[in-house]
């Protein structure tokens, strides 16, 4: 009959409703859209002092800014998230020369790239280093941000590569040396710098630690 329009349910029974749906009582009769019932002690005990507080006791107003809070909560994290399936952590080693007299930094600190310039492969199987000098321009300009695989070998002459050498040293270079020889050679792109030879003895001392995979450049500021 409430369906017919034949009859209309008094206070008590719309009371009766409202308190059995939790909602708000001018839900029910149209008043509002809102079906939130905001004298429900547990919703009111939900809300922090400071809202309330901030909102004059307003139990609606202060539950609304509690709304808001979790929802842009929720949306931060959804970012993170989406943030972390794109980007992984990098071990940063430093500078490297694009020359022959500088000394590697074995600070160790963390960096973030793009999951796909990695592939399949585990972060830790990468390094980033920073170029320093000019020996490799054009191809790597001074400040040029490198992405490393790690190695202790070429895998084919030609490559260009990262070495230690004596230890203290670090250089980026194409390498080319012949199988079975004892000797390599450190190519620099530039041509107003000379090649060198690393031969006999001199050669224990030095070794490969990464063959360069991706050059990073800043091309101007934001």
């Amino acid at each position: 009959m409430y369906e017919r329009g034949e009859r209309e349910p008094d206070f008590e029974t719309l009371e009766t409703i409202a308190d059995f749906f939790n909602v708000d009582m001018n839900y029910l009769t149209g008043w509002t859209d809102d079906p939130t019932n905001y004298d429900d002690p547990d919703l009111i005990a939900s809300i922090p002092l400071s809202y309330m507080e901030a909102c004059d006791g307003d139990v609606e107003r202060a539950f609304k800014m509690m709304e808001a809070a979790h929802e842009d909560a929720a949306r931060e994290s959804a970012i993170e998230a989406a943030l972390s399936s794109y980007l992984v952590y990098i071990h940063y080693a430093g500078p490297v020369a694009a020359h022959f007299d500088a000394t590697p930094d074995d600070a160790y600190e963390q960096r973030t790239i793009p999951a796909e310039w990695i592939g399949r492969r585990k972060p830790e199987d990468f390094f980033l280093a920073t170029v320093s000098g000019d020996s490799m321009y054009p191809q790597f300009h001074d400040g040029d941000d490198i992405l490393c695989l790690r190695c202790s070998d070429m895998g084919a002459s030609g490559r260009i590569g990262i070495m230690l050498l004596g230890g203290d040293e670090a250089t980026v270079k194409r390498i080319e040396y012949k199988p079975g020889e004892d000797w390599i050679d450190l190519i620099p792109i530039n041509p107003e710098f000379k090649p060198r030879r690393i031969e006999g003895v001199d050669l224990e001392q030095c070794r490969v630690v990464g063959r360069v995979i991706k050059v990073i450049r800043t091309v101007d500021l934001i």
